[in-house]
């Protein structure tokens, strides 16, 4: 028999879900980035996001039997993940909690840096900044394609809507992204 490295996805899942605790974790091991930089993206705090991803490793385990094995396990792994990040961002727009300020995570490389690095990593936290304050649904489409490298047909199957709105999705977001960056740099 192959390694579990060779395997495919959905004979991955047939064995994991019989008990083969090495198949489950060759899963995790081929999708724990991704499903770790969806996260990291939605929820923009590094802890929530390794919780989330966590998480979404569980519900992931315990609803293997339920994977339509005709879709692509990838998206459907995605798809529990948004899923997570939705319901933690509800919870904490409920608790009144906002996103994280920019210097949150910056305090401890706050050296000095020459004039170029300074200036790109200004214009990433623009970007970062500019992200957060995206409609949810432009958001996550952007989110899935820039920062997960998912195709149309993929953002399109994870989000449950058609090719047409991701692509509109998109659009949408990146004309958003540049309306707020352009005011941002403005002010």
């Amino acid at each position: 028999m192959s390694s579990a490295l060779e395997m495919p996805d959905g004979l991955l899942v047939d064995l994991a879900i019989g008990g083969d605790e090495k198949a489950f974790r060759e899963l995790l091991r081929r999708y724990r980035e991704r499903i770790l930089a969806i996260s990291l993206r939605m929820l923009k705090n590094k802890t929530e996001a390794e919780e989330a991803a966590q998480d979404s490793f569980v519900k992931i385990y315990f609803h293997l039997a339920d994977f339509d094995k005709t879709r692509d396990f990838s998206a459907w792994a995605a798809g529990i993940t948004i899923n997570e990040c939705r319901d933690r961002l509800r919870k904490r727009s409920r608790s009144q909690k906002i996103f994280r300020e920019i210097g949150e995570s910056d305090t401890d490389s706050q050296q000095v840096l020459p004039n170029d690095e300074f200036a790109i990593r200004a214009k990433i936290e623009a970007v970062e900044i500019g992200i957060e304050q995206l409609p949810l649904k432009l958001r996550e489409a952007l989110v899935l394609r820039a920062y997960a490298d998912y195709s149309y047909e993929e953002i399109a199957a994870i989000l449950t809507i058609r090719i047409g709105t991701v692509m509109s999705r998109l659009h949408r977001a990146r004309q958003r992204l540049i309306e707020i960056l352009k005011h941002g740099t403005e002010n």
